[in-house]
């Protein structure tokens, strides 16, 4: 031990046992590249020059907001009430001078507070310092705290080196270890909610499938093999004529496939410009007419592209009035605000627009109405209490997107959904839609996250459905990336995903399932007619192989089967069940059995 190490443990030890101030920042002077380190909503890359010190400083590009930038979670690793002093080395790219800013991110039952704690003006000729200090104050349950470096303006690239946030570091209390062993229970006769289907969306990129020369093959993994229960498509009537016609075919492919038992859901990205606030598809609001928003003329376009899918072959059992009607993106969109204000329209009157004219032209044929499908959860509650007429909305949908870091740590979402849970217990109890979220499917640790998401979704908010973003995409993204019209690469969260979708169908009910295990997730689903019983299983330990011991509450297993996925598996049948013995779940997989009562 040198003797720095030896001075600074006696002058730790002389001040606590417990606690000695630290630098809790990981890879704080960025020679491990971006280690640790996560862009906002923006592009991150280790660079070698211009540095502050040593070899490496990281390079923070394709911003198109201020808020834009480089984070770091430090979640679970600061003390309440105690100050701490941050810092960091920046240096501008492409300009010569502005302003950059240290801010915390921080989530907890008090809603979402962004606090800045130091500026500074940087220019692209030397490294300057931003400096200040931050106290953490929580209002309840905290879940999510993010440090991180913003505000220059869009399309301004920096560089940040030597970052400090300097404090007394917590020490952790002991953690439950994961053991090799457990015990599971499933017991069939406590059950919740009723699943309306697993399912996907084929949104954008349709071109790109019905070009494919092996299409053939891609229905057949994208359809029969993940056997999923709903299908959502992009409503482009009298907007896009292509991808109209390419959704047509795909969904009747898709059906051929599955069966008619396949569930349709619609949901536009924008109606026509033409009533549009700014003529454009991309942003705006509706458009006004006499000083009023055009809300029967947005009903009447949803009506008549109703009927356009219909004679075409494509019934709607969904929709949505609008695709994240809660923000204005950079491609087609279209803003609502919870209830109308001078410059947007309201999301209360369209949907109760959609809603008349929808019954009184269709009557008890129109499909079932999902509300609001916000891009998160941070904007779902405000809009559901503006509702006109909760009883014309059939479920709440919303996405996953919004809560900074979540995908990588899905349990920062939990705080979220035992709100909405209990929000919704008072709101009408309707069956709760996530009907869009993904994050890295080419990993095998974005696979993991997507289960644990999903599992947590299934069983803390009592999801009744879950619909990957992109069934299929280009390079890089969906649960299959076609990559080529000759070519496609089959993603690890397609199988880790397929665990839940091909075993799990639309009328299975939730019942109680519980381990004794730390490092184990389990949850379980039983079929209408109780003859079928599915178990999804997932090890979240990075090391720790578990052999579980399984018991069965009024279920008698006459057939059983085990398929697993992990890093070097993927959703492969490893063999039979018949509830003697135990279920080997290797580190970091997920199992699933599928388990069958009299014949």
């Amino acid at each position: 031990m040198s003797f720095k190490s030896i001075a600074l443990s006696v002058f730790c030890l002389s001040i606590t046992f417990a606690y000695c101030d630290t630098n809790i920042l990981g890879n704080p002077d960025c020679e491990n590249g971006t280690e640790v380190w996560g862009g906002r909503s923006c592009e991150i890359s280790a660079a070698s020059s211009p540095v502050h010190s040593g070899s490496g400083s990281i390079k923070v590009t394709g911003r198109d907001s201020n808020w834009q930038g480089i984070r770091q979670s430090i979640f679970g690793k600061i003390r309440e009430g105690k100050a701490y002093q941050v810092s960091g080395w920046v240096r501008l790219d492409n300009s010569p001078n502005d302003t950059i800013a240290i801010s915390v991110e921080q989530q907890d039952e008090g809603g979402t507070r962004y606090m800045n704690v130091g500026s500074a003006k940087a220019t692209d000729k030397e490294w300057v310092k931003i400096s200040g200090e931050f106290t953490l104050e929580v209002n309840g349950a905290l879940s999510v705290l993010d440090v991180y470096f913003e505000g220059p303006a869009p399309g301004v690239n920096f560089y940040i080196d030597d970052a400090n946030f300097y404090g007394p570091e917590v020490v952790a209390d002991d953690t439950i270890k994961a053991k090799p062993t457990g015990k599971a229970v499933i017991d069939v006769s406590k059950r919740y909610q009723k699943i309306e289907g697993i399912g996907a969306s084929g949104a954008f990129r349709t071109r790109e499938l019905v070009t494919q020369k092996d299409k053939d093959k891609l229905y057949e993994l994208l359809f029969k093999d993940l056997t999923l229960d709903i299908f959502r498509i992009r409503n482009t009537y009298d907007i896009n004529s292509t991808d109209f016609n390419d959704s047509i075919e795909i969904v009747k492919r898709a059906k051929e496939i599955i069966g008619p038992d396949l569930k349709i859901m619609i949901s536009p990205w924008t109606p026509p410009a033409r009533m549009k606030s700014n003529g454009n598809t991309i942003g705006g609001t509706l458009a006004k007419k006499d000083g009023k928003y055009v809300y029967d003329e947005f009903a009447k376009w949803w009506y008549e592209s109703l009927k356009a899918y219909s004679k075409a072959g494509v019934k709607a059992d969904y929709i949505t009035i609008q695709n994240e009607p809660d923000f204005e993106a950079a491609y087609d969109s279209c803003v609502f605000a919870a209830t109308e204000d001078a410059n947007i329209a309201g999301y209360d009157k369209a949907t109760e627009a959609v809603w008349q004219k929808l019954n009184a032209e269709m009557g008890s044929a129109m499909p079932k109405m999902l509300d609001p499908e916000t891009m998160g959860f941070t904007n779902v509650e405000a809009f559901i209490k503006e509702i006109d007429d909760l009883s014309h909305t059939y479920g709440y949908a919303h996405h996953l997107y919004g809560c900074t870091g979540c995908a990588e740590v899905p349990d920062r979402y939990i705080p979220k959904m035992k709100s909405f849970r209990k929000f919704n217990s008072q709101h009408g109890n309707k069956p709760v839609f996530q009907t869009e979220f993904e994050d890295k499917p080419e990993t095998w640790t974005g696979a993991m996250n997507t289960v644990i998401l999903m599992h947590n979704s299934f069983v803390i908010e009592e999801a009744a459905s879950y619909l990957y973003w992109d069934l299929f995409w280009n390079v890089g993204s969906g649960l299959i990336s076609i990559t080529a019209p000759d070519n496609y690469i089959i993603n690890p969260a397609y199988y880790a995903f397929k665990h839940y979708s091909a075993f799990i169908d639309s009328g299975f009910q939730r019942v109680d399932a519980s381990s004794d295990n730390s490092g184990l997730r389990i949850s379980a689903y039983i079929s209408a007619d109780g003859k079928k019983l599915t178990a999804v299983i997932i090890n979240t330990t990075a090391n720790t192989d578990i052999e579980l011991k399984l018991a069965l509450g009024n279920f008698s297993i006459s057939k059983g089967e085990v398929y697993r996925s992990s890093e070097t598996e993927k959703c492969v049948k490893v063999g039979s069940y018949d509830g003697a013995g135990a279920l080997k779940l290797p580190a970091y997989s997920v199992t699933t059995l599928a388990l069958s009562s009299g014949g």
